[in-house]
């Protein structure tokens, strides 16, 4: 039943995010719903700057948004837990697994007529530090506009990460290090706040009498 849901908010995302109309909260407005991790994670980054956030219908987790509007760059961080019968999987086989759950719910968007002339151009994984992290690169039209994307996936304790960066497919967006760049930093901000919580919420220890 998990997988199912995971794949029509897959779907819903990919979709979503192709469309420049997609609704996101600004993040000087409602602050008192924003997500709590928002508050802690870097207003710009590279040439991003942090735009607002939106929770899934489904409860199942939210997004962050970046967005450089003068380049026509958009840059969504999904934030949602690892379901309940995953939570014995090891890290790899968490990320290979959403990095797959992504690949389907691409073909069937395509499929459906949500993307025109998409195109997969690389998909790889690579090690960072302990953490796997999977890249894939992609092409399509969009109001017969070329578009350029690439989604970033890890998991962390529990927890699995997605960024998705879109934007207008040229030369120079293709061969920048920026997208990476971006992606690393905010991976490591997100998951050096799960640290901090996870401290935060644990059992004080008590001191031995001697």
């Amino acid at each position: 039943m998990h997988s199912v849901r995971l794949l029509l908010l897959l779907i819903s995302l990919l979709i979503t995010n192709a469309c420049t109309a997609l609704t996101i909260t600004p993040e000087n407005k409602n602050d008192a719903e924003a997500p709590a991790l928002m508050h802690k994670l870097p207003k710009t980054v590279e040439s991003f700057d942090m735009q607002g956030f939106k929770y899934f219908n489904d409860g199942a987790g939210y997004s962050i948004r970046y967005s450089n509007a003068r380049k026509q760059r958009l840059a969504d961080l999904y934030i949602y837990d690892v379901a309940d019968e995953n939570a014995s999987l090891a890290h790899k086989q968490l990320v290979l697994g959403s990095t797959k759950a992504t690949m389907d719910a691409i073909s069937a968007a395509a499929a459906q007529g949500h993307y025109a002339n998409f195109n997969v151009l690389d998909a790889a994984t690579h090690a960072q530090g302990l953490r796997t992290v999977a890249r894939v690169q992609a092409t399509y039209l969009r109001q017969n506009l070329a578009s350029y994307t690439l989604v970033y996936q890890t998991e962390y304790n529990g927890t699995l990460l997605k960024i998705r960066v879109t934007m207008p497919d040229n030369e120079s967006n293709r061969d920048s290090r920026e997208w990476d760049l971006f992606t690393d930093t905010v991976f490591q901000s997100v998951i050096s706040e799960l640290d901090s919580t996870s401290l935060d919420q644990a059992d004080p220890i008590e001191s031995s009498e001697l």
